[in-house]
């Protein structure tokens, strides 16, 4: 996910970077967020707070697809912005622990090193911890943002470098093949100029040659 994709573009772009040839990979991540249409649908909501949820579904979705088609450092505030919303939600929507999930599970393609990832994902489980007791929520709200967050996020860090390696691998190959390409262009080079210069040669020999013969034999 340079462009959560891939990382991509260069090692600094995720996102987003992987993604820009695959412009499905953010619909595997999408389904998550229908934890947060859930919880309206038990609790039988009312009208009130379905249009409030309804809303906050589409600044989410706005956040996410942009998080996944934006350069640094611009994805970050699509990614914070979606950490928001789950503080903003959490007291009238559990279901909003997804987007703990989410922030901890992105961050990783986003960081430059492990330990920004560690450390942001250290602000959103202690986000998720701080939330729980100053609403009072329930016990299963901190397992899900704060205990599945961290668990997601850190096993994240390892495809986030692996992606990081091949876009370097990759463009460690791309230079080698240009490398390639230039020492042949510069051979064909030499060759022709080889070519030239020894056809020129031959030539001004047999000029100076007919000049001296012209003298001898005029036909």
């Amino acid at each position: 996910m340079d462009t959560l994709s891939e990382t991509v573009v260069g090692t600094k772009n995720i996102n987003v970077s992987v993604a820009r040839d695959r412009k499905w990979i953010p619909l595997i991540w999408l389904p998550y967020f229908f934890f947060f249409l859930l919880e309206p649908v038990l609790a039988h909501a009312s009208a009130k707070l379905w249009v409030l949820n309804g809303l906050g579904g589409a600044v989410f979705l706005f956040f996410f697809f942009s998080m996944f088609w934006s350069q640094k450092p611009r994805a970050w505030f699509y990614l914070i912005g979606i950490l928001v919303l789950g503080l903003l939600f959490a007291p009238i929507n559990g279901g909003s622990a997804t987007f703990f999930i989410y922030a901890a599970a992105f961050s990783p393609f986003l960081s430059e090193t492990e330990k920004g990832a560690l450390k942001f994902m250290a602000l959103v489980v202690g986000l998720a911890c701080l939330e729980t007791w100053v609403f009072h929520l329930s016990w299963w709200f901190l397992l899900y943002s704060g205990g599945f967050a961290a668990v997601i996020g850190a096993g994240n860090i390892f495809f986030a470098q692996r992606n990081r390696a091949n876009a370097k691998l990759r463009m460690a190959h791309e230079e080698i093949e240009h490398l390639a390409k230039v020492a042949e262009r510069e051979r064909i080079a030499r060759d022709m100029h080889d070519i030239l210069g020894h056809t020129l040669s031959v030539i001004i020999l047999k000029s100076e040659l007919a000049g001296k013969l012209i003298d001898l034999d005029p036909q």
